[in-house]
C-alpha cells in the first residue's frame, strides 16, 4: 500500500499579486514496510509507542515500548511495557525483513525514552515503566559475530528523564528536556559515546519547560545547527501549555536563540532537513482533543456528585473513543530566512510517540500510537527522492 501527498514550494521572489508565477512541487511517497512482528507472549501484535528504534549495520532495530494489550485505558486496560527486541533485516531494495522478536532482550522493561543513531550504533536514553521514571543509558548495537543485539552500559543521566529529546553531532548525543519525576525540565546535557567515563555534561538549559519536544540536526555547510521544534509542558493544574516555538543552539557558543514560531502549537511529530536550506514538521499532537480531557480529568478529580462525576467519566471516555486521530500536515521551515509554511497534507494516519529511523534507502517510522489509547503495528517508510533529504 502506498500514499503519496504533494509538497508545493512557493518562491517569494517569484510571486505576484495575481497570480504565482513560478513554484516547485515535490512527491514525498509513503509505504507501509513491513508490520512489527508477532509478540510471542501475546500471540498478536497491536503495535508500541514509545520504542526506541534506529538503523545500523542494515537493520532496523525496534525496542521497548508500551502498548494496552488486553483492552484500552477508558475500559480499565493496563498500559503494559516491554523490553523486547526486534531486528529487521533491509534488502538491497529497502524492504524489512521481518523475523521473530531476537531472544536477546532489554535488561528492563521500558517506554517513552530517547534513542539517537550513532556510528556506534543505537544510544538510548531514560524512559519509563511501571516503576517510574528512569536515568539508565545504553548503546544497542549489532557488532557481534552472530549479529544479534549486543547491550552496552553508558553512564545513567544526571536526573531520571522520559518523553526527552535528543540528537547526535558525532560522537557527542545531546539530550534535552522531558518529563522528571515532579515536573518537566528545561536542562540540556551531552554525552561523548567515545570518551564516557566523563559523564554527562550540562550545557546551557533550554529557554523552556519542555517534553515531546522535536529535535533535529542541520548542517548549513559551515556549521551543525541543533534546533528544539514544539512541545508540551504538564502544569501543576493537570492542564498542559503546547508550544509553537522554535529554538536554535550554537553548539560552539552554547547559546540558544529564539526563532519563528512554528504556525500553531504542537508536540510529539517528527521532523527531517531537506536539501534546500529547510527543516520538514510532519505530524504531531495540536492538543485540541489532549487538553479537553485533561480539563475533565481535573473536573472529575474535584466533582463530590457521584452522578455528575459519572456523566463528566462518560464525557472524556467519548472524547477518547472518537478521538480524531492526529495532525497530517506537513510544514516547512527556511532555515536562512527563518520562515514557516504548511507545504502538504498527508492521507496516511501520522502516529505520534514513535521515532524516526534513517537509512541509506529512506526513513522509517515504527509503529506508534495513532489514536488515544490505540497503537499500530505498521512500520511506514518514507521514500528518500532525489535532493529531498
Amino acid at each position: 500500500m502506498k500514499n503519496f501527498f504533494y509538497l508545493t514550494f512557493l518562491f517569494p521572489g517569484l510571486l505576484t499579486s495575481s497570480s504565482i508565477l513560478a513554484q516547485k512541487k515535490i512527491k514525498l511517497r509513503f509505504s507501509v514496510a513491513a508490520y512489527l512482528p508477532v509478540n510471542e507472549k501475546l500471540g498478536k501484535q497491536p503495535g508500541l509507542a514509545g520504542v526506541f528504534t534506529g538503523c545500523t549495520r542494515n537493520q532496523l532495530i525496534i525496542a521497548g515500548g508500551a502498548n494496552f494489550p488486553d483492552s484500552l485505558p477508558w475500559q480499565g486496560g493496563k498500559k503494559t511495557y516491554w523490553n523486547d527486541i526486534y531486528v529487521l533485516d533491509i534488502s538491497k531494495k529497502g524492504k524489512l525483513l521481518s523475523e521473530n522478536p531476537s531472544s536477546i532482550r532489554l535488561k528492563e522493561s521500558i517506554a517513552y525514552g530517547a534513542s539517537v543513531q550513532t556510528s556506534a550504533g543505537i544510544v538510548c536514553i531514560g524512559g519509563e515503566n511501571e516503576n517510574g521514571i528512569s536515568k539508565k543509558v545504553f548503546l544497542l548495537h549489532t557488532d557481534n559475530p552472530d549479529n544479534k543485539p549486543g547491550i552496552i552500559d553508558l553512564p545513567d543521566l544526571p536526573l531520571p528523564l522520559t518523553n526527552l529529546s535528543a540528537i547526535a553531532v558525532g560522537n557527542i548525543t545531546y539530550a534535552a528536556g522531558g518529563e522528571t519525576i515532579d515536573g518537566v525540565s528545561d536542562k540540556v546535557f551531552k554525552l561523548d559515546i567515545q570518551k564516557p567515563t566523563n559523564g554527562w555534561v550540562e550545557l546551557k538549559s533550554l529557554p523552556v519547560h519542555v517534553s515531546h519536544a522535536v529535535m533535529l540536526t542541520y548542517n548549513d555547510g559551515l556549521a551543525n545547527r541543533i534546533y528544539l521544534l514544539g512541545g508540551r509542558k504538564k502544569n501543576t493544574n493537570g492542564i498542559s501549555d503546547f508550544y509553537s516555538s522554535v529554538f536554535e543552539y550554537s553548539i560552539e557558543k552554547n547559546e540558544w536563540t529564539k526563532k519563528r514560531d512554528m504556525p500553531y502549537a504542537v508536540s510529539a511529530g517528527f521532523g527531517i532537513g531537506n536539501g534546500w536550506n529547510s527543516i520538514l514538521y510532519i505530524g504531531g499532537d495540536k492538543g485540541e482533543t489532549f487538553n479537553k480531557v485533561e480539563k475533565l480529568l481535573v473536573a472529575i478529580a474535584s466533582e463530590k456528585d457521584e452522578v455528575k462525576k459519572q456523566q463528566l467519566v462518560q464525557q472524556k471516555n467519548q472524547l477518547q473513543i472518537n478521538h480524531p486521530g492526529f495532525s497530517k500536515e506537513v510544514l516547512q521551515y527556511d532555515v536562512i530566512k527563518d520562515e514557516w509554511r504548511s507545504v502538504g497534507h498527508l492521507d496516511v494516519d501520522m502516529p505520534v510517540t514513535t521515532q524516526i529511523a534513517a537509512s541509506h534507502s529512506g526513513t522509517f517510522i515504527p509503529s506508534g500510537e495513532i489514536k488515544a489509547g490505540i497503537r499500530t503495528p505498521q512500520i511506514l517508510k518514507i521514500k528518500k527522492l532525489k535532493n529531498f533529504y
